[in-house]
């Protein structure tokens, strides 16, 4: 089955993003928000699979296909991007469905803005909260499970490297080498979202948003407003979709977002998957969707 998808340029929060739309005009909206290092085909068998619903799959700020800002690679910058899209797209109270970077700015979203989606939906991602305690206290050797952290700090070299043919075959392993059993992932999608790579420019918004978080986390005014944000208990049901053979993110840590997030949640583990569900699981995924929309 291919699904009929249209791709729409929507300017919101003051930039151009490639959007991507699939389902019938008057379905139920789900918005879909990508992680690293994706795009909005990593939605693409999700799109196939629910011709009953509208998704929305978005290239988020300064990934190919959407504008490459300058700046506003923060998260507030980030999840102001998601409610602009919301409005400029019309679909306040959609189900938000979200997947590793992509969950890390559902998580924060819902906390600033979760009035505007009815439930969240995060696959593999720890809350940050939740994730930035781990790397700290070293709980589960989380800091030594994401090495590219402290690695993409340095100015513009992983740009440059990860955009040589040595960098693509290393970041085509980056998403095999995760998934939970051999032979499950999509290899031709992998090599369609590596191929997006060509340049030090197209891959420099996405590491961006490594940097800035750091930034924001060693600076003490952007610090205060961060962890402020958790202050405001998300109040919209939110579903944990996990891959549980995830080596990055433990479930052992990512478990406790809940009390992080201030909320009771749903957990849904997928034993024998990995972290990018989306590309090796996706009927599993599709089926979790479907439970949080009835």
């Amino acid at each position: 089955m291919t699904a009929n998808i249209e791709n729409q340029q929507v300017e919101a929060n003051g930039i151009t993003f490639h959007v991507a739309v699939s389902g019938l005009a008057d379905a139920p909206p789900i918005l879909c928000i990508h992680g690293f290092p994706e795009g909005w085909m990593s939605w693409r068998h999700v799109m196939e699979l629910m011709p009953e619903c509208r998704i929305y799959a978005p290239d988020l700020r300064g990934y190919p296909g959407s504008t490459y800002a300058k700046n506003g690679y923060d998260v507030f910058t980030l999840t102001d991007d998601i409610r602009a899209l919301i409005e400029a797209l019309g679909i306040q109270g959609c189900l938000l469905v979200t997947h590793d970077w992509g969950g890390a700015l559902g998580w924060l979203f819902s906390h600033r803005y979760g009035s505007l989606v009815r439930k969240l939906v995060v696959v593999n991602c720890t809350h940050p909260k939740t994730l930035v305690r781990a790397a700290l206290t070293c709980e589960d050797w989380q800091p030594f499970r994401i090495p590219w952290v402290p690695f993409f700090q340095i100015p513009w070299f992983p740009e440059w490297f990860m955009t040589t043919n040595l960098g693509r075959r290393l970041l085509k392993w980056s998403f095999t080498v995760r998934q939970g059993q051999k032979g499950t992932m999509d290899i031709a999608l992998v090599d369609e979202l590596v191929g997006r790579f060509q340049k030090p420019i197209d891959i420099h918004g996405a590491i961006q948003y490594y940097r800035a978080f750091v930034q924001t986390l060693l600076s003490p005014s952007q610090h205060k407003r961060l962890y402020s944000l958790y202050e405001t208990p998300i109040s919209i049901p939110v579903t944990m979709v996990w891959g549980m053979k995830d080596g990055a993110l433990p479930s052992a840590v990512a478990i406790k977002s809940f009390n992080d997030a201030g909320c009771e949640g749903d957990w849904r583990p997928l034993p024998g998957v990995g972290h990018f569900v989306d590309l090796e699981a996706w009927t599993k995924l599709v089926d979790e969707i479907r439970r949080v929309l009835v």
